[in-house]
């Protein structure tokens, strides 16, 4: 299948969906192209699962540093909880949520990966949304 667009983007992180967006905001045809999870590294392998990885232990640490909160921390962190809740905040890995915002600007996704072929011209091997989510923890 050829397409034409007015600007193709490469990668849905978080770059990648504003430029998309601005573009399109603009009356241009886009296209983004996306290997894995729209919202990008950030969003589901990097910044956010970490954070709330890591936030049980900070916190838990802190109350300990406290006189009069020290004696309230009892026990250890619940560690299915914690996971319970990465796979909460990454939504299971699924970029369901992330969709509404491209089709809202008429922005069409490519799932796959590009390369670049000539001259104003790209190549996108394209493969087809899976079952359930895209992707999966690293």
């Amino acid at each position: 299948m050829t397409a034409s667009y007015d600007v193709v983007v490469v990668g849905g992180g978080p770059a990648g969906e504003n430029a998309a967006g601005r573009w399109a905001d603009g009356g241009l045809h886009v296209a983004l192209v996306e290997r894995e999870l729209v919202g990008g590294e950030c969003s589901y392998w990097g910044c956010m699962p970490s954070k709330v990885l890591l936030r049980p232990g900070d916190v838990v640490d802190a109350a300990r540093r406290v006189p009069g909160a020290d004696a309230a921390v009892t026990g250890r962190i619940d560690t299915a909880a914690v996971f319970a809740r990465r796979d909460a905040v990454t939504s299971h890995w699924d970029d369901v949520g992330q969709l509404p915002w491209l089709e809202e600007r008429g922005v069409e996704l490519l799932r796959g990966a590009d390369r670049l072929v000539g001259e104003r011209l790209a190549e996108v091997q394209r493969w087809p949304r899976r079952s359930g989510a895209w992707g999966r923890p690293r």
